[in-house]
């Protein structure tokens, strides 16, 4: 963070608050936390409104492919902007502005679900959720974000092997079964998801990005194709694409990490890195030393630190909202669990005579708040 503050006030000046609040405001929510902690029945209803939003948005967008693209664009919705088709099949966005978003959203609500109620299956809130799990994963396959696919299944296979060990035998089910759907499928909805054109024409901006490295060795500064944009009037009669070809805009690649290496060059990326293994490590650990749902969460979080980590290959994740929001607020309510789970036994070890570490900081105790829900 101090290095993208740095770069973006050197390069952009008062200009670059711009860039530096699209990327580090929602960091402020781990600061809320620490000062206002969750307690364990604000993270119980965390988890149920998760689990609500994410099966109310995969019906909305299932309802969109009922409605259809023209009747959504005479309500006025936008072709190109919020109406897009893919293979003839209309991308649906639900209550979202992007198909990206909605689909990643549900990506995420899937694996915390998952991962919760694979726990207490008994549960009802938990069995309506796993009940709902095929609209939920429908509404996610309707977007056409192979993102979100590919996240879901790797954060599902972590689940696998760190907990769930039934979950193998539903990854070998679906690859006994994947000849059969691919062959009852229609091409024209295969098509569009094993299309290489996308990712050719990502791979050819990529090159171009990791060849300006050269160039750019320590990036070129937060928000550097922000200032260009705005400093370039035409933009606004141009259309994106337009832009970059013309070269008054440069390329934004749909990738998290190239970003950074624009930006923030090959230094920002190494500690984007680090940041996701220990937030991956971490939560792992915390679902170890955890016990019911609280374990269940944390796993499940480390879940969606991995799927986040594989979906920044080909989006810019962290970008992408309210993505950005479920990142830092799922971390933060995992430290809130993990600092409640130790302050009993700091203090029964002081209460006890034993001289606490100098590792052993007092705990914030849990205060319910007015906003706590």
């Amino acid at each position: 963070m101090a290095i993208g503050v740095l770069s973006a006030l050197l390069v952009s000046g008062l200009a670059g608050i711009i860039a530096i609040k699209i990327t580090y405001f929602y960091l402020v929510i781990p600061v809320i936390l620490w000062r206002a902690p969750f307690d364990a029945r604000d993270r119980d209803h965390l988890v149920s409104i998760l689990m609500g939003t994410t099966a109310v948005t995969a019906v909305v967008g299932l309802a969109q492919q009922v409605i259809g693209g023209e009747r959504l664009a005479e309500l006025g919705y936008r072709w190109d902007e919020h109406l897009r088709i893919s293979g003839g099949i209309l991308r649906s966005f639900s209550t979202f502005t992007t198909p990206f978003a909605f689909g990643l959203f549900v990506m995420i609500g899937l694996i915390v679900g998952c991962s919760v109620s694979f726990a207490d299956p008994h549960r009802l809130r938990n069995k309506l959720f796993l009940c709902a799990t095929p609209i939920m994963v429908l509404g996610m396959g309707v977007t056409i974000v192979r993102a979100s696919y590919i996240g879901l299944a790797v954060a599902l296979l972590w689940l696998a092997v760190h907990r769930y060990r039934a979950l193998f035998l539903g990854f070998g089910a679906a690859a006994a079964l994947a000849p059969l759907v691919l062959f009852a499928v229609p091409s024209s909805i295969l098509a569009p998801l094993f299309s290489s054109s996308s990712l050719g024409e990502r791979g050819d901006g990529w090159s171009q990005t990791l060849s300006s490295l050269w160039v750019h060795p320590f990036g070129q500064g937060l928000g550097a194709a922000d200032t260009v944009a705005q400093s370039n009037p035409m933009l606004s009669e141009l259309s994106y694409t337009a832009s970059v070809q013309f070269g008054f805009m440069p390329y934004q690649p749909d990738n998290y990490y190239m970003k950074l290496a624009v930006e923030l060059g090959p230094i920002g990326v190494w500690l984007f890195v680090l940041v996701l293994v220990c937030a991956a490590v971490s939560t792992l650990r915390a679902s170890r030393v955890l016990s019911g749902q609280d374990a269940a969460l944390a796993l499940g979080v480390s879940g969606t630190i991995v799927a986040a980590a594989v979906a920044s290959t080909v989006a810019t994740y962290l970008e992408i909202f309210p993505l950005d929001v479920y990142f830092w607020l799922l971390l933060g309510t995992v430290g809130c669990a993990l600092t409640q789970h130790w302050s009993p036994r700091r203090s029964s070890l002081t209460a006890s005579g034993s001289a606490p570490s100098h590792s052993d900081r007092p705990a914030v105790e849990s205060r319910p708040t007015s906003a706590s829900c």
